[in-house]
């Protein structure tokens, strides 16, 4: 990806009329040849971490991550950062497959931090998209951490180096670059609310310090996330889906009374079987060792009852950190059906028990839950509609289904239908007015890039998923009037 409607062009100079070749019909003087003007494109962009001046900037044709002056074109970044390339259009026609590196050698100057004393290497991966006439490559630790993520991967998995040919020639080797880009994007855009324009951008140009912080914090927690996962991957190599975010939070700070902590969300999907795991790591440089697990939890599905329905129950065990460093445990058993295009879910959520330590923290009871809570999701027209009810004991509906508690060893004696009814009897409908004796509820609707969310405080809630990636949140108390929320 790169920047797009900036100071930065691509120039391609035009040949002369090529009417002469091939004779006849040239208005060319015949005393004279055509003249041939070489094709070059024009790249430009900046070295970033402040900015760099004083860094060679090249191109890594052949994918080796070595300089080779003799075929490997190269510039010098100047003040604020600049550096400029004149390319042939075969090397350009390179530049979407190729990396680009920069060696910032002692004396080159960080116009943040001064002088450099110590060389280092930042780079840019490939963007696999083609250059268009608006672009331009800020090359930062952000970008630098990008490529070292998917080099590590395809070292990993035997592909070794990557040239402008390979690319070229391997449309599945693209397709998986683009996809790990993409991930990695996506990750960054959803857990910082940055946009990927941002993430690329000159964000000192752009006077964005808040970006700029949070670059240097996001730079220290890839590197570490992206070493883990792939960890992880070796250890669970049938995953369908692995996801770790290592990042820092001040509402985590203050709610587990840390200091400028770094924490890591570890998500592992196993298709009948999931690992969530939340922990506070020890501040070492690789962040790989942990100081305190917050939350851990761990969930097992099988098929269940009724299958012309699709019946399935899931258990979940449930470890969360006390403000004491003890532990407390727990468990919810869910189970759902699926009838006429409508998903239908009960749920039992059983009271934890505290323990004194982390590896004591066992409870399998799934009798007498504390709360329960029914849920339908459903599609109409051109919505998606969700709807949530939760009973405590203190509610009269409480009750209802009483019998559908601990089911793990009942699925042949508990009717689907008896499920069916209970939940058609409740206001699950967007508009429907809610006179159950519930703990609370809430309900969601959701078209394109809008969701919007009501519950039984009266309080509504619209989201707004823009083109970047970001979230708009709006705000309002009856759904019609909207403010920015606070």
């Amino acid at each position: 990806m790169f920047v797009k409607k900036s100071k930065f062009l691509i120039s391609l100079a035009m040949t002369a009329s090529l009417a002469g070749c091939g004779g006849g019909g040239s208005d060319a003087a015949p005393d004279k040849p055509d003249p041939i003007v070489a094709n070059t494109i024009s790249l430009t962009g900046k070295v970033i971490d402040g900015y760099v001046s004083g860094a060679t900037v090249w191109l890594d044709l052949d994918g080796d991550s070595k300089f080779d002056k003799q075929t490997e074109p190269s510039v010098v970044s100047t003040e604020s950062g600049n550096y400029s390339f004149e390319f042939t259009e075969e090397q350009a026609s390179c530049v979407p497959y190729s990396t680009m590196f920069v060696d910032v050698p002692v004396g080159a100057i960080d116009e943040d931090l001064g002088e450099v004393t110590e060389a280092y290497q930042m780079s840019f991966p490939p963007s696999i998209e083609p250059l268009s006439d608006d672009d331009i490559r800020n090359i930062s630790p952000l970008t630098s951490v990008i490529w070292g993520q998917l080099r590590r991967q395809l070292q990993g998995s035997g592909k070794g180096n990557l040239s402008c040919a390979e690319l070229k020639a391997d449309n599945n080797l693209r397709q998986e670059l683009k996809r790990e880009i993409e991930d990695v994007i996506l990750n960054l855009v959803a857990h910082y609310n940055l946009s990927a324009d941002q993430i690329y951008s000159d964000f000192i140009a752009n006077n964005d310090s808040a970006v700029y912080d949070k670059a240097q914090s996001i730079v220290t927690g890839l590197k570490a996330a992206y070493k883990h996962k792939k960890d992880l991957e070796a250890e669970y190599p049938t995953a369908a889906e692995i996801r770790v975010v290592i990042y820092q939070d001040k509402d985590k700070d203050e709610e587990y009374n840390f200091t400028d902590a770094w924490y890591r969300d570890e998500i592992i999907y196993m298709g009948t079987e999931d690992f969530i795991e939340f922990v506070k790591l020890k501040d070492t440089g690789s962040l790989n060792k942990i100081d305190v697990v917050l939350t851990k939890l761990h969930e097992v599905g099988i098929a269940w009852g009724d299958q012309s329905f699709n019946g399935w129950l899931s258990i979940r065990e449930d470890v969360y950190i006390n403000a004491d460093q003890t532990y407390r445990c727990g468990n919810i058993e869910r189970v759902s059906f699926e009838k006429e295009g409508i998903h239908y879910e009960l749920g039992n959520t059983i009271p934890t028990v505290t323990f004194p330590t982390l590896d004591e923290c066992i409870n399998t009871s799934l009798e007498n839950p504390y709360e329960r809570n029914f849920s339908l999701r459903y599609s109409e027209t051109d919505y998606e509609y969700g709807a949530e009810f939760y009973f405590r004991d203190m509610n009269a509906d409480f009750q209802t289904l009483s019998n559908w508690v601990n089911v793990k060893d009942k699925g042949a004696q508990l009717e689907a239908t008896e499920l069916f009814t209970a939940f058609n009897a409740m206001p699950y409908r967007f508009d429907d007015e809610v006179a159950l004796d519930v703990s609370y509820w809430r309900k969601s609707k959701a078209t394109g890039n809008v969701v919007i969310h009501k519950n039984d405080e009266g309080e509504w809630r619209k989201e707004t998923k823009q083109d970047d990636g970001t979230t708009v949140y709006e705000c309002s108390v009856n759904g019609v009037n909207w403010l920015a929320c606070p």
